[in-house]
């Protein structure tokens, strides 16, 4: 059976999360145990996608939920050039 292709810039434990978003909105533990991603590169994968625009996340009353990006045309964030200390001097 042939794999799905991965999409341009994302790393498999990205893909793995945008899969489990495919079909519906889900909270945490519902990725955790779809995933089996641990906490920590949960947390870091979401926060990447999250970045990248690829996903969203709303508070549905006490419950943090995170769902695939439908729209175009998004620009990710934090795309802005680092400077370093030394450069405001130069």
């Amino acid at each position: 059976m042939a794999k799905p292709e991965q999409s341009v810039g994302t790393t498999s434990r990205q893909q793995i999360l945008l899969d489990a978003l495919q079909s519906c909105v889900r909270t945490w533990d519902e990725l955790r145990a779809l995933t089996k991603l641990k906490e920590e590169g949960l947390g870091f994968t979401i926060g990447e996608l999250l970045d990248q625009r690829k996903i969203w996340t709303v508070t549905r009353g006490e419950v943090r939920v995170y769902g695939l990006e439908r729209r175009s045309g998004l620009v990710p964030r934090g795309k802005h050039p680092q400077r370093r200390a030394d450069d405001l001097h130069a």
